[in-house]
Order: C-alpha cells, then structure tokens, then sequence
C-alpha cells in the first residue's frame, strides 16, 4: 500500500476512491486543489481503493435504503408498518449472499478472497429487484428507476475517468512525488 505524507491534496486522489463517481468528483477537486498550500505537519494518507469512508458509506446506505424500500413494497402491510418490519428484515437479506455464498464459494474453490464475486452478487440481485419493481405500479417504481439512475450515471463517469486516465495519472504523480 502507498502511504503519502503531508500533502493535503492526496485527498482527492482518484486512486483512493472505489467508485468511478467518486474517481471523477476527486480528479476534479485535486485540478482545483494547490499542491504546496495548507500542508499540516503530520498528514498521513493511504492510497488505497477503499479508505474513502464517505463513498463507502454512502454506497452502503444506497444499497440498504434500496432493500427497505423493495421489502417495504413487497410487504402486504400498511406504509409505515411494512416499512418498520423492512428494516431489520433488509439487515439480514443484505447479508444472506455474504452468510451463506461466502461458505460456499469456500468450499467450492478453496480459500481466497471473495469480496468481489459477493458484491457482484448482490449487486445483480438489486439490478434484478430493481427490473421487477421498474416495471409495477406501486411507489416502488420511482425507488427502482432511481437506482438506475445512479447507475447510468456511474457508468457515464467511468468512461469519462477512462478518456481522462493519462492526464489523472499525470496529476496522481505530481501530488505523490
């Protein structure tokens, strides 16, 4: 892992972000950071994929409000009522691909880190919940095209950071050297 010390612009690198919205968002605010201003003494940061809580986080609570909101629909209860039993209901539903797939891709493959294939799972399963109730009638509907919204607009930001690779690597290097 790298670590870069005392440059507060690292903070935006987009090398530090997962998601190509948030890639995009740093590149952009690392072109408007100043390299040599502001640098407190003792600045430590990882360049690591995942060490950007926000991002994290906010995917996280996309992908759980996403859950309630389908758990909620589905739920032959009254709004509120349906929405308070969706909640620990989408707790355990988001974990049931890391529960039980993670055991079995052990025992099917061997030891190995399986993070991906399970966020690729359960990622393919909103994609799927999110086609269903794209195409019904209830307040779900509106749940499921925002979902393919952020989508659509992660997607156009990950050919956009594509074209932009030379030139984020060029402003990655000058703020790590």
């Amino acid at each position: 892992m790298k670590v870069v010390a005392d440059r507060p612009a690292a903070r935006w690198l987009p090398s530090r972000h997962r998601f190509a919205l948030a890639r995009l968002i740093g590149y952009l605010r690392l072109r408007r950071s100043r390299l040599t201003s502001e640098q407190p003494e003792h600045l430590i940061l990882s360049i690591d994929r995942d060490q950007t809580a926000l991002e994290i986080h906010l995917v996280a609570l996309w992908v759980f409000v996403t859950t309630v909101c389908y758990l909620a629909a589905a739920l032959p209860l009254v709004l509120p009522l349906a929405i308070v039993l969706a909640i620990p209901l989408a707790a355990i539903v988001i974990h049931l691909p890391v529960v039980v797939g993670g055991p079995l891709l052990r025992l099917m493959f061997g030891d190995g880190n399986y993070i991906k294939i399970i966020s690729v799972t359960t990622m393919a399963l909103l994609l799927i919940a999110s086609g269903y109730f794209a195409t019904t009638a209830t307040w779900a509907r509106a749940v499921a095209w925002l979902f393919f919204a952020i989508l659509i607009v992660n997607s156009l930001a990950s050919v956009i950071v594509w074209f932009l690779r030379g030139a984020i690597q060029a402003a990655e290097e000058r703020c790590v050297h």
